[in-house]
């Protein structure tokens, strides 16, 4: 089992993925507000000129030159004031300390979050698969993605994965671009059927710890939530363990034309506002599961 019992003494049986019958993904168009939806349409394809700006004349690419990439564009991300306004914001509801480390730490948080969420940046699609709480069949997924024809647009989903693989998926994205050692991310049961991840910041000054709900998916949640919301209660799970797990090996992989078009998502979109993220997500899932 590749994730530890929780302390509460759960078994792996009461952790299955999110049930069909009690999950309620909120993508219906008509949630979207007309702003939002307005971006989202106004450009689903990078164009392939933009995406020439990663890994050069390369066929495939490693996942460490992705991670590093990431990296740097998460550093540049952060110079953002709307990035920084929200940033701010979440530091005032928790407490925490005003350094550089943290906001760094924010940074690779928020991009791995808007990344790899369902109906985020890079196409995830969320569905029941029934696997293990890990991001393996992810990656091998991504690995057997073929480029679309010169001019076409990528398609609106890139894999597909449950709730747990997508939580899993966040937290290996996140260690991989360079979390602190004040940070850890996990995975969090906020029902038995239901998986999400929960960034912990470890030092928040006066001894305390403070946790962050990362909603991977928007099973059981509004079409609104995003990062740090309060509808699920971190502090439920007694113990959240950091999610060491190497699910891909560094040297791996990924057709070099996918990851180029990840980073082109990154730097197009990522500065954007939580509002317009959230649009953008929520007019993906609802484009992913017409075209089912």
């Amino acid at each position: 089992m590749p994730l530890r019992t929780l302390a509460s003494g759960m078994l792996w049986a009461s952790l299955t993925a999110c049930a069909p019958s009690e999950s309620k993904p909120h993508v219906d168009a008509a949630q979207t507000s007309s702003a939002s939806a307005t971006v989202a349409r106004s450009g689903e394809a990078v164009p392939n000129r933009d995406e020439q700006t990663w890994f050069p004349d390369k066929r495939d690419v490693a996942i460490s030159e992705l991670f590093a990439a990431l990296s740097t564009e998460a550093d540049a991300l952060g110079r953002s004031r709307g990035v920084r306004d929200e940033y701010d914001a979440l530091r005032a509801k928790h407490g925490l300390p005003d350094d550089a480390r943290l906001y760094a730490d924010y940074l690779r948080v928020r991009l791995a979050f808007e990344a790899t969420r369902a109906g985020g940046l890079w196409g995830l699609e969320w569905r029941v698969t029934d696997r293990l709480p890990q991001s393996d069949a992810v990656w091998t997924q991504w690995r057997a993605v073929a480029a679309p024809a010169r001019g076409a647009a990528w398609p609106a989903t890139t894999a597909i994965a449950e709730c747990d693989e997508l939580s899993a998926l966040f937290a290996v994205v996140a260690r991989g671009i360079g979390l602190s050692r004040r940070s850890q991310v996990g995975l969090f049961w906020p029902t038995s059927n239901h998986t999400v991840a929960v960034w912990i910041v470890g030092d928040a000054g006066d001894g305390r710890s403070v946790r962050v709900v990362v909603p991977t998916s928007q099973i059981f949640l509004d079409s609104a939530q995003s990062l740090g919301t309060d509808a699920f209660d971190p502090w439920r799970q007694p113990r959240i363990y950091d999610y060491g797990r190497r699910d891909i090996d560094a040297n791996t992989t990924l057709p070099a034309p996918l990851a180029r078009y990840f980073m082109a998502q990154v730097r197009r979109d990522g500065a954007r506002s939580r509002g317009e993220l959230q649009g953008l997500r929520n007019r993906r899932e609802y484009e992913q599961r017409r075209a089912r």
